[in-house]
């Protein structure tokens, strides 16, 4: 939820935490435009958005009132890492994944408290065989959701468009990469 400061955020989870289902609708209203956005790219539909955030909510509301649970992100990455997870699951069951989905690795964690997990130590592994300007490009747009923008003057590019041009570039090379080494099904648990 862009800008949400951390108290808001803390608000919304106490009272996701007591049960009230107004946080709830609050969240949907919030991230639904994201949601939809990643969906529409992804072979979906409005409606595989609207069911795929509504599984996401269950998921939060669930966690958040579990005594161990801590949430280590902001509520709407969280909320986006679990829409990814399950819509990839979804897409595979399916069989309409698309290269880009095996390489973000934000989509890939089962269950997204858990942090680093094998999935991204593959995809990690891959980023090193690549040079120096292709791994930061790529950690800095799929890992750390930085804009063409502000890639294109931390790697001093011309402009956003050079910059979406060698991420492309760059994509394409590491995905030929994880092809090579992996099978789709090392990434799916």
């Amino acid at each position: 939820m862009s800008g949400t400061d951390s108290g808001e955020e803390a608000n919304l989870i106490d009272r996701l935490r007591n049960g009230e289902q107004e946080a709830l609708v609050e969240l949907y209203k919030s991230n639904f435009a994201m949601v939809k956005s990643y969906v529409l790219r992804n072979n979906g539909a409005l409606e595989d958005a609207e069911d795929l955030l509504q599984e996401s909510l269950v998921v939060l509301w669930q966690n958040v009132r579990k005594a161990e649970f801590e949430l280590t992100s902001r509520i709407s990455t969280y909320l986006m890492a679990v829409c990814k997870n399950l819509w990839l699951k979804q897409l595979s069951k399916n069989g309409r994944m698309m290269g880009e989905e095996l390489i973000q690795p934000q989509a890939h964690s089962v269950n997204p408290d858990h942090g680093q997990n094998m999935d991204l130590k593959k995809i990690g592994d891959a980023l090193d065989e690549m040079g120096e300007t292709c791994r930061t490009l790529l950690v800095m747009f799929y890992f750390d959701g930085y804009d063409m923008d502000t890639i294109a003057k931390t790697l001093n590019f011309n402009n956003a468009d050079t910059a979406k041009a060698k991420k492309y570039q760059c994509f394409k090379k590491l995905e030929e990469i994880v092809k090579k080494r992996y099978r789709m099904s090392d990434f799916l648990r």
